[in-house]
């Protein structure tokens, strides 16, 4: 006999299916009235993010607050040893001491140059930048300038001297590191993110770090903190190169840190 519901299943199948054309269709506006399309379409396109590696990006934007808003094409990683040579201000020797075993781990040559009290100006007008490039023979660089200058009333002063790093710098792929502001800078992050290329700049301001004694530079270990969410954040960077992280076997690494006396 035949079931007094087939006319009931058939309405709801043939409703469902407009239902499902409608939600992947674009938005169907008719007399200036738009029908709203049931989010189906975006629950059925969704996929695992621990294979997607979403679940990292998440992790890094928590490193980095703010870090990267442009959104970059897929790179494929350099998995050539680099030369690498991180040079800047104070800050540079912690960030070394982690940074030397990221190197030893992933087959990298690590030198760093440690200026205290050194600027983006210093660096600009010193041909020292273009000299351990050559004595080096960089190939990768990090940059960690810009916390002599958080407080500066017009960062933009400073653009110049920015551009010269880079215009050094070259061809060399290379990561600046933003500050690691303990107060409220005057817009010397957002110069130095637009000034940079796309995926090169890493924001460190809004990370939380233990400071010394000072209130200014943060401790080795967290330092050390530091440079993880560097690495973590690297391979979603415009150049980004093996970063495994190192193992615990690595305790004790040389570190190649030249130490420049700062100027008067």
């Amino acid at each position: 006999m035949k079931s007094n519901y087939t006319g009931i299943w058939f309405l709801l199948v043939f409703a469902l299916a407009g239902v499902m054309v409608i939600s992947f269709s674009e938005d169907i506006s008719i007399h200036g009235w738009t029908i709203k399309k049931a989010p189906f379409a975006e629950a059925l396109m969704q996929y695992d993010d621990t294979e997607s590696g979403f679940g990292d990006q998440l992790l890094a934007q928590a490193d980095s607050v703010g870090t990267s808003s442009v959104e970059l094409n897929p790179v494929v990683v350099d998995s050539l040893p680099k030369s690498i040579l991180l040079f800047g201000d104070s800050m540079t020797f912690n960030l070394a001491q982690r940074l030397s075993k990221y190197a030893r781990q992933n087959g990298h040559d690590l030198h760093s140059i440690n200026w205290d009290s050194s600027n983006t100006k210093i660096w600009a007008e010193t041909d020292t930048l273009s000299h351990y490039i050559h004595e080096y023979k960089a190939d990768y660089i990090f940059i960690s300038l810009g916390s002599n200058e958080v407080y500066f009333k017009n960062p933009d002063k400073r653009l110049p001297y920015v551009k010269k790093i880079l215009a050094t710098i070259g061809d060399i792929p290379y990561v600046w590191i933003g500050p690691p502001n303990w107060n409220e800078d005057t817009k010397i992050n957002d110069m130095l993110e637009a000034t940079c290329a796309p995926g090169t700049f890493f924001r460190s301001q809004g990370m939380e770090f233990k400071r010394k004694k000072d209130n200014i530079h943060p401790t080795r270990a967290s330092s050390a903190l530091w440079m993880d969410s560097i690495m973590r954040w690297l391979p979603k960077s415009a150049h980004p190169i093996l970063a495994d992280l190192p193992d615990d076997s690595l305790d004790k690494v040389p570190n190649k840190v030249l130490f420049l006396k700062a100027l008067n």
